[in-house]
This record gives C-alpha cells, structure tokens and sequence, in this order.
C-alpha cells in the first residue's frame, strides 16, 4: 500500500499532539482564573477573529495554492523559485497588515457585527474591542509561521511547524497565572501576541537550517499574482468551518452570557482529532497528492485519496464515540474546577455531543478538499462549503429558537454543515473513487467504536475517579479498538501500528 501520506500524518500528528497537550492545560488554566462568563465571551470573540483569519488566509489554505506552484518552479528553475519565495512572502505581509489596521480601526464594528448580542452591555463591548486592537497583529505572525511552514512542507518537514502552537499555549498559561491580578482579561490578549512571536523565531529557524531564506521586495513575481487568485477561494474552503464558528458566534450572543464560552471549551475537545489527523492528513496529502499528478501518476493519486478517507474514517469514528462516551468526564478533568461550575461542565458536553456526531464529516473531507486542491480545482469545494454552510446555519436557527435547543442546537449546525459539504464534494468530484473498501473499513470503524463504547459504559458505574475513569477509560478504548480492527482484518491498522513502532524503536 503506497502509505507515504500517512508517515507525514503520523509525524504532524505526534507534534500536533504535543502541542494539544499544552493547548489543553492552557484552557484548563484559563477555565480555573477566569470561568465561564461575559469577560471570558468577549476575550474568545476577539480571540476567534485572527484565528478565523489565520484558517482562511493562513496555514491550510495558503498551503493549499502555495506548494504545487512553488513545487513547479522548483522542478524547473530553483533560481525563479526562490525569487517567488521572496516576492510572495513580501506581498503576503503586505495584505495581512492591512487587514490588521482596518481591524485595529474598526475593532468595536467588528464586535458587534460578530457578537451583536454585546450592544446590551458597553463595558462588554468596550472590553471585546480593546482586546482585538492588542490582539488582531498575531495574524501577521501566524502569517509568517504559516509561510515558513509551508516551504518546510514542501521538504517533508513536518514535526516543528506543527509543534510550534506549544510555545503559544506555555505563553497563555504564564500570562493567566502570573499577569492576571493585574491585567484582567486582557493578559490573555498579549500572551497570544507573545506566543505568536515565540512561534516565528521557532519557525524561522527551522526554514533557515534547512536553507530556506526570504527578503522583502516590491518586486512582482508572476506567480504571485496567480497564487493570490487561488488563495481567496482556496482560503473559503478551508476556513469554512471558520466561518461557521462565526455564526455560531453570532447566535450564542443573542442567547446569553457564558455561551460563547461552552462553545469554545467544547470546540476545543472536538478539534484535538480534527488538529492531530485532519491537519495533518490535509497538509501531508497536498503534498503527496500534487507530486503525482504533476508526474501523472494517476493511479497512485486516487489510491491516496482513498486510503485519506479510510485512515480518516478510522481515526473520527472512535473519537466521536469517545466524546459522546467520556466527554461529560473529559471536561470535568480538563475544566471542572476554580470558578468554572458544574453548570458549566453540563451546557459544555451539550455542545460537544453536537460538534462529535459530524466528526466523521468533517475529517472525511480534508482527503476531499486537498485532492481538488492538488487539481487547481478552488472553485468546487468554496461552492460545496458555501451552501454546506448555509443549510447548516440556518439549521442551527431553527434549532435555537424553534425547538429551543440552545447551545446544542448552535454546535449541531456545524454537523449538518459539514454533513452537506462532504456529500457534495464527493458527488461532484471528476475522478472516479472506489467504494467498496471505504465502506469496509467504516463497517469494522463502527464495530470496533461499538465493542469498546460497551466495555467502558459496562466499567463506568464501578469506577468512582473520574481520572481513571478519562484516562484508563482512553487507554482501553485505543487497545481495544486497535485489537477489534487487527481480528477484522482492517490492513490499514497494521500500516498505522508499523509506523508506531518503527517512530519509537
């Protein structure tokens, strides 16, 4: 099994989790100071607009058009490369930090046009805008990881720039812990500064060992002019669940104080697989999947593509059971505790049962979304993101003020949203995909999840600490999971378990 996607995914997974793990302790910390309330609401709105930002213009979508052309010139003219590398890195800063003063300008605007809910209290509000004019320039920085990321891709260098969130998370816990009784809730707003600068010069470093350099320069490459046209819809595409968060955003404001805060906490939970395999599967396959269509070595291609689906229908599978299963316990481990209540801990799992059920979605279509990409086909996914999106917003809706279902019905959204987004790509995508073995291996997925969700809810009511009951609980799943898939016969099992065991001997 031609499986070169999956050793990158592994390796960016490993370093992804890594820095999850700070990401969680960060969170844990943030949780225990300030709890879950209007000051905590207007730090993540003003937190969640460079991030949506960084989605659409950075990270996965910049790498998205940036490495087949710079993978193009390289195999022509390495000169002509590199004259791309500096004019593209000097027009990128250029776009970013203009986007950055018009929302240091118009950050109250912003505000209220992504938390409307805020106009009924000025010192929230005031509060939310001071925090975007401090922390609105961390996406010129992420901008610059996210470039040097992208040239390490290219040399199948993963570990470090995937790592590098660790240093943004070490710098949120410091800030929280010993800057707080003086800053308030704006320490959180400059360790994300801080954090991003620590991220720059960690990345930065690494692009220059490796031989990489970049100077400013108004000279114009002619690529660079393409590369900002495949970027816009290219950006949409992979910021769209961004853009969902957003309007999500927008309802949990009208719906009352704390809210948006369940929402992030529980996103959090759900993005620890979505940021271990699904951006790691995204970015390892564009690489992989556009060196062989630039050497038209098709059937290689759609075998990638569908072993992306598989590996990702293996990872989301279990960990949507673990969420519905464990999450009650993990978000009482992770935040129960300080000035986050228990009432907390309860509208906090609403959302994350609402987010974990379109899990398999929303991985299932980062194999999707870079096999389009490694085509220079932009347009499709945008469209299909586009009116997943849509359905899927004005679903949460009718959820919220029709059925009342409140916070669960903003993150169950997000599931139908994706749910629609993958069916479409899938129907519109111009090379035909086998079936037959993704089927199989979603079957064995679902048996396996089925046979350890049993066990562990079997456990739970002899088991009294709920660290046990999180992390031996965890431990379990994964044996019993990977055991069920090797007595199923599941091959893909034995590629994750071999590269495993070749990393760690």
């Amino acid at each position: 099994m031609h499986n070169s996607f999956i050793k990158y995914t592994f390796i960016f997974g490993i370093a992804t989790f890594i820095s999850r793990i700070f990401g969680f302790i960060r969170d844990a910390v943030i949780a225990f100071v300030f709890g879950a309330n209007s000051l905590t609401d207007a730090f993540f709105v003003a937190w969640r607009l460079p991030n949506t930002l960084r989605q659409i213009f950075a990270e996965g979508g910049f790498n998205a058009v940036f490495i087949p052309i710079y993978t193009s010139l390289k195999q022509s003219n390495i000169d002509d490369a590199q004259k791309y590398v500096s004019s593209m890195f000097s027009y990128y800063t250029l776009v970013l930090s203009i986007i950055t003063i018009f929302a240091v300008i118009f950050s109250e605007v912003i505000v209220l046009v992504i938390a409307p809910g805020f106009a009924k209290n000025s010192e929230i509000l005031e509060t939310a805008s001071n925090c975007v004019k401090i922390v609105f320039p961390y996406l010129i920085l992420i901008g610059f990881v996210s470039f040097f990321m992208a040239l390490l891709n290219t040399k199948g260098r993963f570990f470090i720039p995937a790592v590098s969130p660790a240093l943004l998370n070490l710098s949120f816990i410091v800030f929280s812990l010993f800057f707080s009784s003086y800053l308030g809730i704006y320490s959180l707003a400059i360790g994300a500064i801080v954090g991003g600068v620590l991220q720059v010069a960690l990345t930065y470093y690494q692009a220059k060992k490796e031989g990489f350099y970049v100077r400013f320069t108004l000279n114009l490459h002619p690529k660079v002019k393409k590369t900002f046209q495949n970027l816009l819809p290219s950006a949409f595409t992979f910021g769209i669940d961004q853009i969902s968060y957003i309007l999500n955003t927008i309802l949990a404001s009208l719906i009352g104080a704390g809210v948006i805060s369940y929402l992030y906490f529980a996103n959090r939970i759900f993005q620890l697989p979505v940021g271990i395999v699904g951006n790691g599967l995204g970015n390892s396959l564009i690489s992989v999947l556009s060196k062989h269509f630039a050497s038209k070595d098709f059937k290689s291609f759609i075998l990638d593509i569908e072993n992306g689906i598989r590996f990702s229908l293996v990872a989301s599978i279990p960990s949507t059971f673990g969420m519905l299963i464990l999450g009650q316990e993990i978000i009482q481990v992770l935040f129960a505790r300080g000035a986050f209540e228990e009432r907390d801990t309860f509208y906090t799992y609403l959302a994350l049962v609402g987010y974990a059920i379109g899990l398999i979605f929303s991985l299932a279509g980062k194999p999707l979304k870079s096999a389009y990409f490694s085509l220079g086909d932009y347009k499709t996914p945008v469209l299909c993101g586009f009116i997943g999106v849509i359905i899927g917003f004005f679903t949460a809706v009718g959820l919220v003020f029709f059925f009342n279902m409140g916070v669960f019905g903003i993150a169950l959204g997000l599931t139908v949203s994706s749910f629609v987004s993958f069916v479409l790509m899938w129907k519109f995508f111009s090379f035909e995909i086998p079936k037959k073995n993704i089927f199989i291996t979603a079957l064995k997925s679902l048996l396996a999840s089925f046979v350890f969700s049993i066990l562990i809810l079997a456990l739970k009511p002899f088991v009294i600490n709920k660290y046990i009951i999180v992390f031996g609980g965890i431990i379990l799943a994964i044996f019993v999971y990977l055991l069920m898939l090797k007595i199923l016969k599941e091959e893909l099992t034995n590629v994750i378990l071999n590269k495993i065991f070749k990393k760690f001997s």
